[in-house]
């Protein structure tokens, strides 16, 4: 089993989280829309696992999954995103992203517990 570094690890991680992203914001069908937003949340709680406490980064990750959740609740209603929504969704990615680039290795790896219900309260 290989070991990977903090900065592979974290890398991994982002680049999942902008696949996610990515399908939300081209939209497709609802259900893998819901599943999308699913993935987006496990994805910023493992990103979340691996730095120290950040309230900077713990409200962008907040405000990203709510930005996305609120893109496809709109997406539900069979229309086009609002262009203010998406902007909302470009401008949290942009926020996670500078923070996430700035974020530190947690001391306690992966088994400290982030507060995933102030991810889900958000949305």
């Amino acid at each position: 089993m290989t070991h990977n570094s903090f900065a592979e690890r974290l890398d991994e991680t982002a680049d999942l989280l902008a696949c996610a992203l990515d399908a939300i914001e081209q939209g497709g069908e609802q259900v893998d829309l819901d599943d999308l937003v699913g993935l987006l949340g496990y994805q910023l709680l493992a990103c979340m696992r691996l730095v120290e406490r950040d309230p900077g980064l713990e409200a962008a990750a907040s405000d990203l999954f709510a930005a996305a959740t609120a893109l496809v609740s709109e997406s539900r209603q069979g229309s086009r995103a609002s262009p203010r929504i998406q902007r909302l969704v470009r401008e949290a990615r942009t926020r996670f992203t500078c923070r996430l680039g700035s974020a530190r290795p947690s001391v306690h790896g992966t088994k400290i517990m982030w507060r995933h219900h102030e991810l889900v309260k958000a949305a």
